[in-house]
């Protein structure tokens, strides 16, 4: 509202007070703005903070001054404040709390300006201690003093206009025989207080710029990228709204193609997808030689059983192949579930990836989102059946003992060497083990000796294989087939509208961050103009 008339003024401040605090009851933290357009008033925003309650009377809240504390150190706090501590003349001003309070949250005296009024008040042969307070000889502030002679309750009620009043002031200074020498200092009247308060608020904002633009740049930069999470306004033209879905699809279908070929961003502490794959992969190879190395002591129990159980006409030092194919069978086929366990380990932690790609894209459309992982979960569902049914078929494959003969000449040649070194050196426990089988069987060494040939070639081949078809299946055609299925989306115009409805809030958020981002970039120019 609009007020012409000063001596209003007053009055619709009174009834803001009682509308927002009620009737003499207590305080609110809500502010009353009052604006006062003038060619004779400074440029200056002022907060008139109330006073330091410290009885409750009447209808007030018997913690009032508690609350009115709060309220005082909620604005003196702030760096971009000047605090302007208003001290009676006839109080010592080393007992006065408001002082205190200032020096709490300024104990460098950057921001704080003393301010001494009611000098018509002081009583005679006191003059002289006001002076030594005004001219900063005894409580230091390094902003110093000011003095003022305000309107008294018999001005107001006279209708006195400021004009008049800042008359009176400063004849009262002029004639007085102890406060003119505070006048001529520059240290007295309000005129002279609003100079001062125009430069040192000039002098403070050139002192607190860095650290204001800092700021501005941060929270500007900050939500510059929280308004990109919620993206453009959907197009109300079909036209552009297909060409929005194209653009929100291909930009979740690179997402995806960067996550498949290993190339997907990710923060300072963070894994990328085919890292985590490629450590379950580590984790493959150490269980195949976990399983085969259950003891080499157990093994060879085993093929004593096997040999005593099996073996025909065979002379000694003949490997019969039967013990030799059942024990390698055995072992291989111990490997199946704990190859399809990866599998599903793997699969889940691809969908969780894609899931994830899914809401960083999609988030705000949750119709758009919804469809996408339900595409996931039923690619997945797919493509894990048919992973598992290779891997599966590859083990039924292992059951058949097969090698290319000069692979597998080569690897028991290897393994004989070895074994002779080990024999030699008698040091590891393979050897001693060896050693124990040859002495005790010729047939049992020989047979072990294959099974340990078999097992390096076996080992290659399921080692490597299993997380082929796990990459393939589940990496690679999932990847695919989702984007192939998103693209699918684009065919059905009539359903734009539905995969493009926002969340409630999507739109009104969007609107508040660009007219958050707005005012700071106005403010950011400003800064950019302010002298100094």
């Amino acid at each position: 509202m609009e007020i012409s008339d000063p001596s209003e003024v007053e009055v619709e401040i009174n009834k803001a007070q009682d509308a927002i605090a009620g009737e003499g009851q207590g305080i609110s933290h809500e502010l009353i703005t009052l604006e006062v357009s003038s060619p004779h008033v400074p440029d200056l925003t002022l907060i008139d903070l109330p006073g330091i309650t410290r009885v409750a009377v009447g209808n007030q809240p018997a913690d009032i001054g508690r609350q009115s504390k709060q309220l005082i150190r909620k604005y003196i706090f702030k760096q971009e404040t000047i605090n302007l501590v208003v001290v009676p003349c006839n109080v010592d001003i080393a007992t006065t709390e408001a002082l205190s309070m200032a020096q709490e949250v300024d104990p460098d005296g950057d921001r704080t300006i003393g301010i001494l009024t009611k000098p018509d008040l002081v009583d005679r042969g006191t003059e002289s201690k006001v002076v030594d307070v005004a001219q900063n000889l005894v409580c230091h502030l390094k902003k110093g003093y000011m003095i003022v002679k305000c309107r008294g309750q018999q001005d107001i009620q006279n209708q006195v206009t400021l004009a008049e009043a800042l008359q009176k002031e400063r004849v009262f200074f002029e004639d007085h025989p102890h406060f003119r020498v505070l006048l001529e200092e520059g240290r007295a009247t309000v005129p002279c207080l609003a100079d001062k308060l125009t430069s040192e608020l000039i002098s403070h904002i050139c002192k607190t710029l860095p650290l204001l633009e800092n700021q501005i740049k941060e929270n500007h930069e900050k939500i510059t990228e929280e308004l990109q999470k919620y993206g453009s306004d959907v197009p109300e033209d079909e036209h552009e709204k297909m060409f929005f879905l194209i653009d929100k699809i291909n930009a979740f279908n690179h997402d995806i193609n960067s996550l498949i070929e290993g190339e997907e961003s990710v923060g300072e502490d963070e894994s990328r997808l085919f890292t985590k794959i490629r450590t379950e992969f580590h984790k493959w190879s150490a269980v195949i030689e976990k399983s085969f190395q259950k003891g080499y002591k157990a093994i060879y129990k085993q093929i004593e059983k096997f040999e005593n159980r099996y073996r025909g006409r065979e002379l000694p030092g003949f490997v019969n192949y039967k013990t030799f194919e059942i024990i390698i069978k055995q072992q291989i086929k111990e490997l199946e579930e704990p190859a399809v366990d990866m599998l599903h380990t793997v699969t889940d932690m691809v969908q969780a990836a894609f899931t994830d790609i899914s809401k960083a894209n999609f988030d705000e459309f949750f119709n758009l989102y919804r469809t996408t992982k339900s595409k996931i979960e039923d690619i997945k569902f797919e493509l894990e059946k048919e992973a598992e049914k290779s891997i599966r078929l590859h083990f039924q494959m292992e059951q058949i003992v097969y090698c290319q003969d000069q692979v597998y000449q080569r690897a028991l040649q290897r393994v004989r060497e070895k074994e002779s070194d080990e024999e030699k050196k008698s040091k590891k426990k393979d050897s001693m083990i060896a050693e124990e089988i040859s002495s005790v069987n010729i047939s049992l060494s020989e047979i072990f000796e294959h099974l340990l040939a078999y097992r390096q070639e076996a080992t290659n081949r399921i080692s490597s294989h299993i997380p082929l078809i796990i990459q393939y299946f589940i990496l690679q055609v999932f990847g695919q087939k989702l984007q192939k299925g998103m693209l699918q989306l684009l065919q059905d115009k009539d359903t734009y509208n539905w995969l493009l409805k926002e969340r409630s809030d999507t739109s009104d958020k969007r609107k508040f961050l660009k007219e958050r981002l707005a005012r700071l970039t106005q403010a950011r120019r400003r800064l950019a103009k302010f002298p100094g």
